[in-house]
């Protein structure tokens, strides 16, 4: 078969931008979906889940069981999906808004999106021996962002890893936060202050406006926008504001760190349990003490989340962050989409569309063992290459 359907001229004399999937941080040991699945369906099956519901109803917030009947008919090695299974969740909460079965859709969905943050987190924190090690091999990323001055990379991904790779190598990251920070005092049972978290602060009108702060042309780094949450972003308490955690040390250590202390030292277990005396009514959410001594919450912000019931936010987000994409691939003569199944059907219009509006743009995609070209493309097949390498294979080529 003929992979090439045009001639493609040098990635560095053209102004390039990288869209990572969960191919490009699976060589890092952060799993792809169908590992995700399966993980999740070692544990979780329709008896397991009949019998959580009864442990929920009995401390007060379980669900119906049409409702639990209805999720346990996806828990099946042929059926299951959790994405489809969130989606479905979703969708069910939309159409049941007035059905009086909305509010389990929603408790399920943020139950499921808690599951899915905690398995990403857990590898994250707990595999950081072996993320040190690997990351020296995605030095390619060093010569494309001087030479691209930034280099964008959009990502589907919510782990930090692009983070630490810029860390290692000493390359600047912006993630379009506002230079506004804020401090999380991390306490002790007693309620004392026994160290801070440093994080960005990206307002609600900030976002409305369109115009994140990102870095201009003629900066030697990388601006990422992560376009479907992350383990290091949440929504700040109860307004619209979001946050992204800021090691004091921009190292692989610090990073991982400060992920670690807001998940599990932003709140010592004896205040938390005065503040939350049932930990399992609480989902994708942290709860903490500010400043001011008033209890809060973080909201996680993967795509799945969801921080109260009848709020739309997660989606306006999500839409907002989509739309800054298809801003910003505006400006990049050719895109190289690493370790990215072309699944999203959203993603995927936008980049159509990006190729559509000029002929000179180039589309490269890498994922090993790659051989047909995605249904979409095909119209544009002469501007779309398709590259059978890893991530580190491909960045290889640029040291």
């Amino acid at each position: 078969m003929r992979r090439r359907h045009a001639k493609f001229v040098s990635l560095l004399s053209v102004l390039t931008a990288l869209l990572l999937g969960a191919g490009a941080s699976r060589e890092l040991g952060m799993p792809l979906r169908a590992d995700m699945n399966a993980e999740i369906l070692a544990w979780l099956s329709p008896p397991s889940l009949r019998k959580l519901n009864d442990t929920w109803r009995a401390r007060g917030f379980g669900h119906p069981g049409e409702v639990i009947e209805d999720v346990a008919r996806f828990l099946t090695e042929e059926e299951f999906d959790y994405e489809v299974l969130l989606a479905h969740l979703e969708a069910r909460y939309l159409d049941d808004a007035r059905k009086g079965f909305a509010k389990a859709y929603h408790a399920l969905y943020a139950w499921l999106a808690q599951i899915v943050y905690q398995m990403l987190y857990r590898r994250q924190v707990e595999r950081r021996n072996s993320y040190r090690e690997g990351l020296q091999y995605f030095e390619g990323i060093v010569p494309l962002a001087r030479q691209n001055r930034p280099l964008w990379v959009f990502s589907l991904n919510h782990d930090v890893l692009v983070e630490c790779i810029a860390a290692l190598f000493g390359i600047e990251i912006n993630c379009g936060f506002s230079p506004h920070t804020l401090s999380l005092p991390c306490r002790n049972a007693a309620g004392a202050v026994i160290a801070t978290l440093t994080a960005e602060v990206l307002t609600d009108a900030e976002m409305a406006s369109g115009e994140l702060p990102f870095c201009v042309p003629g900066w030697p780094g990388i601006n990422l926008l992560k376009l479907q949450g992350a383990l290091d972003i949440f929504v700040l308490g109860e307004t619209r504001d979001l946050i992204r955690l800021k090691p004091d040390d921009e190292t692989f250590d610090a990073i991982i760190d400060a992920l670690q202390i807001a998940n599990e030292g932003l709140l010592d277990a004896t205040l938390a349990a005065s503040l939350v005396p049932d930990a399992l009514a609480i989902t994708n959410q942290i709860p903490y003490i500010d400043g001011n001594n008033q209890p809060r919450m973080l909201g996680r912000t993967l795509r799945a989340s969801v921080s109260r019931l009848t709020d739309p936010f997660p989606q306006l987000m999500q839409r907002r962050r989509l739309e800054y994409f298809r801003g910003s691939l505006a400006r990049v003569d050719q895109l190289v989409a690493i370790g990215y199944s072309m699944s999203d059907a959203e993603v995927n219009e936008i980049v159509r569309e990006w190729l559509e509006e000029g002929s000179h743009r180039r589309l490269e995609i890498v994922v090993p063992g790659i051989q047909q070209m995605p249904s979409f493309l095909l119209p544009l097949a002469e501007q779309v290459e398709l590259t059978p390498a890893s991530a580190t294979t491909y960045l290889e080529r640029f040291l």
